[in-house]
């Protein structure tokens, strides 16, 4: 709230409504004096700083340390106080991303076989013998009908001449291709994932009349929130021990997924409110059907990539 005198007038200067009181009814803008100093706008910013500020370690605080407790005051109406959901997972989804994906990779070509010649020979789907495409259609004319490749294998194989192409088969170049188009993609996938999360978990409690899909929605947005930033600690203290432990870290996934499965299952327990064997099956059922949508969408982001570079 600022400190600056209100204006005798009771239009507002934003909106043109009638204002009853210290801030206009319809838009909510405070009727104050239009003229600042230069003290008035740094205390101005310091006060929204400070209470933006504190309105992310409240939300980032109950997030990390409540499981669902967000979810279920923004149901029952108590959103003001902490940041609306769909902000707070773009911010910390670029935010993660950024992260993650910040440090350098070495783009090594995969070792599929020790062959000395293994850098130039590109990337190969199946037959690599047709190095264009019309040799490949020509071969493939000459066969009989039922022997041709299938729709998908044309594909693969024009694909794979095309890459071989654009890179001089160098397989170091186009793993390198494929690793950034991945890293491109990949955000894409999770975005995807998310309502088709909601919609299992809108699935597996339909007979709750009490829960919309929108409130899955939240939910799975504020648990997306939560994952992000546990990954993020684990992954940001990991790097920190490297500099210091040149032995094996892999000791610090398995306890990220340990506690990853702990936090989504209390979450699921404090949001729908079940039994304890109820939530135990439905926990084992979602991350079944989450598997099974996971394979197929990092599938589909093989292929975009494949199909991008």
């Amino acid at each position: 709230m600022s400190h600056r005198k209100q204006r005798t007038d009771t239009n507002c200067l934003n909106c043109g409504s009638i204002v009853a009181g210290k801030y206009c009814q319809n838009c909510g803008q405070e009727n104050i004096e239009l003229k600042e100093t230069f003290f008035q706008i740094i205390l101005h910013f310091i006060e929204d700083l400070t209470h933006f500020d504190g309105k992310i370690v409240k939300t980032l605080k109950f997030l990390i340390t409540k499981p669902a407790f967000l979810s279920k005051e923004y149901m029952q109406g108590k959103r003001v106080t902490y940041i609306h959901p769909i902000r707070m997972y773009i911010f910390i989804s670029a935010v993660f991303f950024l992260f993650i994906f910040s440090g350098d990779t070495n783009n090594e070509p995969l070792k599929i076989n020790n062959s000395a010649n293994q850098a130039n020979s590109g990337i190969v789907f199946g037959d690599s013998t047709y190095k264009t495409i019309p040799a490949y259609e020509i071969a493939q004319k000459s066969l009989p009908i039922d022997k041709r490749d299938s729709w998908l294998e044309t594909k693969l194989k024009k694909q794979q001449i095309l890459i071989n192409q654009k890179y001089g088969n160098d397989q170091h170049k186009i793993n390198a291709a494929l690793i950034d188009n991945f890293k491109h993609n990949f955000s894409k996938i999770l975005y995807l994932s998310l309502p088709i999360f909601a919609f299992f978990l809108w699935v597996l409690y339909k007979r709750n009349k009490s829960y919309y899909f929108a409130d899955h929605i939240i939910f799975s947005i504020h648990l997306y929130c939560a994952y992000f930033i546990i990954i993020f600690f684990f992954s940001l203290v990991q790097r920190v021990l490297q500099f210091f432990i040149d032995g094996n870290l892999d000791v610090f996934d398995a306890v990220l997924f340990i506690v990853l499965l702990l936090y989504f299952y209390k979450a699921m327990r404090n949001f729908y409110n079940q039994t304890r064997s109820k939530t135990v099956l439905k926990f084992f059922v979602i991350n079944a059907l989450n598997l099974v949508s996971f394979m197929g969408l990092f599938l589909v982001l093989i292929l975009l990539s494949l199909f991008n570079i």
